[in-house]
């Protein structure tokens, strides 16, 4: 076949376009879609399974119902983002201070979160093997001081050593002079609620403020010894290690002008609660460090110094009828410690009323009783 047959066969020839071969073909495909559809919305209306719901003229979305959980938990999220899956809620705070110059006011904004099972926990505990070593020697050399009287003392007295400062709202209008240094030397200060304040100082009995700070650096009772004293009077603590006895200690220490106090572990006065109760004594009364009690003692017998053991024999000294030296360490103890005594030291009796077992008095008091005693014969 030529050319022009070929052309004329496929023009003449007849082509129909593709169609369904039945109308019986289509209905059964629409049956089966109506039927789908049908199945889809009965199970979309009996389930409990949580869905979206976009609510009209906004672009956020909210739960329209609340899902469970494993542990039967219900989530829920407030408007404006403020409440989390997680109970916890974020309250920002705007007040208005004075600045560091006193000629204009500043913003201060208060963050805090609140739990909806309670109070947070502070997260506690030594620190993993693979912790940087600058945060293992900041733990070393640093602690945390609260208190108002404690802070005070501390800001007068070494105001270097102070890292970091949290305080409240009324604690910060009276400490205009701490937040003028702070600013000045630029050291990190926050304005907290005192429930981030109770976390951050670990206890409830912050005052209304905390400072991470430096930690003293102890003397050595032999290079105290090495200053001549004519007059001198001295407390070594023989197996106190109650936080709060020693911080009683310290102010009665600091009350009658004892400058130092003689212990073997220095590490007692770097306590929050000690230097609470102290109530800024803690600043004025240094710890001298000694290898032990019996070699402490022997030093500060060479030196002159006539130890003083207070006891409930009934066979003692009384107080009232001793005279004590010029240079004078007393010896306080939870429990008697006679058998450190050698000739030539002063064993003295408080009260031979006393009914009480032990020692009677608290170490604080017997403190407070001697160093009385020792004042008052104007050495």
């Amino acid at each position: 076949m030529n050319e022009q047959g070929k052309k004329d066969h496929f023009q003449n020839a007849e082509f129909r376009s593709p169609e369904f071969e039945s109308d019986k073909r289509s209905k059964r495909f629409n049956e089966r879609s109506v039927l789908r559809q049908e199945q889809s919305d009965k199970r979309t209306k009996g389930s409990k399974s949580p869905h979206f719901k976009t609510k009209s003229g906004s672009g956020s979305r909210a739960f329209a119902s609340a899902g469970k959980t494993e542990g039967g938990a219900r989530y829920q999220r407030r408007e404006g983002g403020v409440a989390s899956a997680l109970g916890k809620e974020r309250v920002i705070t705007e007040i208005t201070a004075d600045n560091a110059r006193k000629n204009g006011t500043v913003k201060v904004t208060l963050k805090s979160s609140t739990a909806a099972g309670g109070p947070g926990v502070k997260k506690t505990g030594p620190l993993s093997p693979r912790a940087p070593e600058k945060i293992k020697k900041n733990r070393t050399e640093e602690m945390k001081v609260y208190g108002e009287s404690a802070c005070a003392a501390l800001f007068a007295e070494r105001p270097q050593s102070i890292v970091r400062v949290w305080t409240t709202v009324e604690v910060a209008h009276k400490s205009g002079d701490l937040f003028r240094y702070l600013a000045a030397n630029k050291k990190v200060y926050h304005v907290v609620d005192n429930r981030e304040l109770s976390l951050v100082s670990a206890t409830e009995h912050h005052g209304g403020i905390c400072m991470l700070v430096k930690k003293a650096r102890p003397f050595t009772l032999s290079g105290y010894l090495s200053v001549a004293r004519s007059s001198d009077c001295l407390v070594l603590l023989d197996g106190v290690r109650n936080a709060h006895n020693i911080g009683g200690i310290i102010r009665t220490c600091a009350f009658f002008g004892v400058k130092a106090i003689v212990l073997e572990d220095h590490e007692l006065l770097n306590s929050a609660a000690a230097m609470r109760v102290a109530e800024g004594g803690m600043e004025y009364v240094h710890g001298l460090q000694t290898e032990s009690t019996p070699e402490a003692l022997r030093q500060l017998r060479q030196a002159g110094y006539q130890i003083v053991f207070p006891t409930t024999d009934k066979r003692a000294t009384a107080v009232d009828s001793a005279s004590l030296a010029a240079k004078t360490v007393l010896v306080l103890s939870e429990q008697d410690r006679l058998v450190l005594a050698e000739e030539g030291d002063k064993v003295l009796n408080l009260s031979f009323a006393n009914p009480l077992p032990g020692n009677g008095l608290n170490v604080a008091v017997q403190a407070g009783v001697l160093l009385a005693k020792w004042q008052a014969e104007k050495h």
